[in-house]
């Protein structure tokens, strides 16, 4: 039973965690990131999922899943 709990929250975090890497696959070309130097890579990479947050963002508010306090 204990095995069957720590399963199925693994499971949980793999398949959110596999939603987001899909998104980015799906809609943002992909996730190779082609530059020189760790810092400038480190940067795309931010940006990238700064991107995402905006996109998943965009969809809470659209589908009213939180309430904006205008």
């Amino acid at each position: 039973e204990e095995q069957k709990n720590n399963n199925r929250e693994k499971s949980k975090t793999r398949a959110r965690v596999e939603h987001v890497f899909g998104f980015m696959e799906q809609s943002m070309n992909g996730l190779a990131v082609k530059s020189v130097g760790i810092a400038r890579a480190s940067g795309i990479i931010g940006l990238i999922n700064l991107t995402y947050n905006l996109f998943r963002y965009e969809q809470v508010v659209r589908l009213n899943i939180i309430q904006l306090n205008n």
